[in-house]
């Protein structure tokens, strides 16, 4: 290897690393998408009805309320903080041409109080700090579809073991 290939190749290494650093070390979360198996699972124990209010928190590219909202007739937001990740789910957006509003902001803000389903595919210690803001905003009825990850300090309403592709999938609903 002559040094030229080695400075380029240490260039994109260190593009990589800066690039990891802003999407999952800088915000805590890495985006890890949700397979299409899991988000058809997510969205089928949901059972979202017409104009429900559905929020997803860290919504990645935004697969999951682009399908609430086609199929289910929700009215979708997501919450996403990553610029990177937060491009490409308005992308997205316009490919699917859907009404469903993304915000770039934390999650951690967002008024919940309206939610009737709210979407999680959070890291565990993410989800500990979650579980005060559910109980205080959500309102009675409401249901918390997680997967992969339990909510702590919430009384779980049924969990769905992996099947095939599809990971685990938590139900809570706020009583």
């Amino acid at each position: 290897m002559n040094l030229i290939d080695f400075a380029a190749l240490l260039g994109i290494l260190l593009l990589l690393a800066l690039f990891y650093f802003f999407v999952a070390g800088f915000f805590r979360s890495p985006f890890v998408p949700s397979n299409r198996d899991t988000i058809e699972k997510m969205l089928r124990v949901a059972k979202i009805k017409r104009n429900e209010r559905v929020i997803d928190l860290g919504c990645g590219d935004g697969r999951i309320i682009f399908l609430a909202e086609k199929k289910f007739h929700a009215k979708a937001e997501g919450y996403e903080i990553s610029i990177f990740v937060w491009l490409l789910a308005q992308i997205n957006r316009i490919l699917h041409r859907a009404k469903s509003k993304i915000y770039r902001r934390n999650f951690f803000n967002a008024d919940l109080k309206k939610a009737d389903v709210v979407f999680c595919y959070l890291l565990p210690e993410v989800m500990k700090k979650l579980s005060p803001k559910f109980k205080k905003e959500l309102k009675r009825g409401a249901r918390v579809i997680s997967a992969s990850f339990s909510l702590p300090n919430f009384k779980l309403h049924k969990k769905y073991e992996k099947e095939g592709k599809a990971g685990a999938i938590f139900v809570y609903k706020k009583i």
